[in-house]
């Protein structure tokens, strides 16, 4: 299994990750840093993603989107970026001879982009049409409406990583320029390179491209204050043909929390494979989605667990029913040995198998230690994995899947005067 990766900090912050794969004949260099949505106020929501898109546009030395996309191209290289709740991270890959392209390349629009009026004109009518794009995927906006729905527009998880038409219309250079100043310095950043590279090239790269650089404190975002709600479902009506909905609990597992690792196997134990048990009852058992599963999401100081599927509107009432059976038997019944290992086992080779490119790791380990300030490999994350009893299961489900702390958001031509019916059966979801 994989070792430690070497790591070192630099005079002026910067975390430095270095791993190194002989088998490879490429690099990946991946920079994480400590923004996204959640370092936004109402008023300023959607820059964190805004920014990324920016800094594909031109530098001082790259002044068009073009240059800068040529300048990794022409070896052969490819970069990209996105924006998450508590992190923005940019990448390049490259043939192993042209490291130093890689460095050169994110260092120039981290550092240099230009943020011209002009292209901050054109990247409006971009973002605002990504916008519109996503209100016609309903399985892509039911997620923003689910978070909207936990936490509220008041508080910067529950506002979506886009922003919004008024707010993007609003973005102005000094505005972005701010942004970056704030959160766009070393020490803010975790920079990973993994593939078939020297060691000491890549440090020596990191201190002439990413050294010179200085800058700020590390900022921090506000805690989230837990919104109590005496109605647990929302309804968004819309003319579809199908529903879209999350059911799901809000959790104080957090990046580090201890019960971390049970919840993900209980998410696997509902979904990780056709074996699986939601997979098997609404796809398999009943016919009544064609996809549908679990899944938890931590954050510095939250954490959720979720259900999801798309139905017919017929079958939103067994789905939600089913999806309760099956939280209850695992809060209420105690798992099988047997069904405890294989899908620990599933849940493990599933982590191995996103793992096994240069690309993939370096951005485990970016995303890492920005969020978490420390690096666990996948042969530690398996061990903690591979020590989650069934008691654990039983604990951490009797815990956290209770009705104080359930959401329910179903996107589609669902009556508004369904919620009564829908509450009541969510009822069920405590009774033993």
């Amino acid at each position: 299994m994989n070792k430690k990766p070497d790591f070192l900090k630099l005079s002026n912050g910067l975390s430095l990750i270095l791993q190194t794969m002989p088998s490879a004949d490429s690099v990946a260099v991946y920079v994480a840093v400590g923004a996204g949505s959640r370092y936004e106020t109402r008023e300023t929501a959607g820059t964190s993603h805004f920014l990324e898109h920016m800094l594909f546009e031109g530098t001082k030395r790259l002044s068009t989107s073009k240059e800068v996309a040529e300048y990794i191209e022409r070896v052969g290289g490819k970069s990209g970026a996105w924006t998450d709740k508590e992190y923005v991270t940019y990448y390049a890959k490259v043939p192993k001879q042209h490291l130093e392209v890689a460095f050169s390349y994110l260092a120039e629009i981290l550092f240099n982009s230009t943020l011209s009026n002009e292209a901050i004109k054109k990247e409006k009518r971009i973002v605002v049409e990504e916008l519109r794009r996503k209100v016609d995927n309903p399985e892509v906006e039911i997620w923003d409406l689910w978070f909207e729905w936990v936490w509220g527009k008041n508080q910067s998880l529950g506002r979506s990583i886009l922003g919004y038409e008024e707010t993007i219309q609003n973005i102005t250079k000094q505005q972005l320029q701010d942004y970056m100043e704030k959160l766009y310095h070393p020490a803010n950043m975790a920079l990973a390179i993994v593939g078939n590279f020297f060691s000491q090239k890549a440090k020596d790269y990191a201190s002439k491209y990413f050294g010179q650089k200085y800058g700020g404190s590390i900022p921090t975002f506000k805690k989230l204050n837990p919104i109590s709600k005496k109605v647990h479902t929302k309804i968004i009506r819309t003319n579809t043909q199908q529903a879209q909905l999350i059911l799901g609990f809000v959790t104080n597992i957090s990046y580090t929390h201890k019960d971390r690792f049970a919840i993900r196997v209980i998410a696997d134990i509902l979904s990780a494979g056709v074996s699986s048990r939601l997979f098997q009852k609404l796809i398999y058992g009943l016919g009544i989605a064609y996809s549908s599963g679990a899944q938890c999401w931590v954050f510095a100081d939250a954490g959720l667990f979720y259900t999801y599927g798309g139905f017919s509107v017929e079958n939103v009432m067994i789905a939600i029913k089913i999806i309760l059976e099956e939280l209850k038997k695992i809060k209420w019944g105690k798992i099988s040995e047997e069904e405890l290992q294989e899908t620990k086992e599933k849940g493990k080779a599933n982590i191995v198998f996103s793992l096994e490119t240069p690309d993939t790791m370096a951005n485990w380990y970016a995303s890492q230690w920005i969020t978490e300030k420390k690096i666990m490999t996948i042969e530690e994350t398996l061990e903690k994995i591979d020590g989650v009893t069934v008691e654990d299961i039983q604990r951490v489900a009797r815990q956290y899947f209770i009705n104080k702390n359930l959401y329910l958001t179903i996107r589609g031509p669902i009556e508004e005067n369904s919620i009564e019916r829908i509450e009541n059966i969510l009822q069920y979801n405590d009774k033993h």
